[in-house]
């Protein structure tokens, strides 16, 4: 396959997959809320498994180091 189909084909099939994500997303917002949020989270599940090289996050610490007042 030369290039140029190679590409269109590429970009035919990521135009169909935003679309169907379009589609599911739209469908998603018709659901009562506990199903969409189990909808919700299990899509966001797969596409984190889905990433080539998934970095666990990490948690942030916050430190106080003092509180300044100021007056008017």
């Amino acid at each position: 396959m030369d290039e140029s189909k190679r590409s269109f084909k590429e970009a035919l099939d990521y135009r169909i997959a935003v679309r169907r994500f379009e589609s599911a997303f739209e469908a998603c917002d018709r659901l009562v809320e506990e199903d969409r949020e189990l909808l919700l989270r299990q899509i966001a599940e797969r596409a984190l498994g889905s990433l080539p090289n998934p970095t666990p996050q990490k948690q942030k610490t916050v430190e106080i180091v003092g509180i300044e007042i100021k007056h008017s």
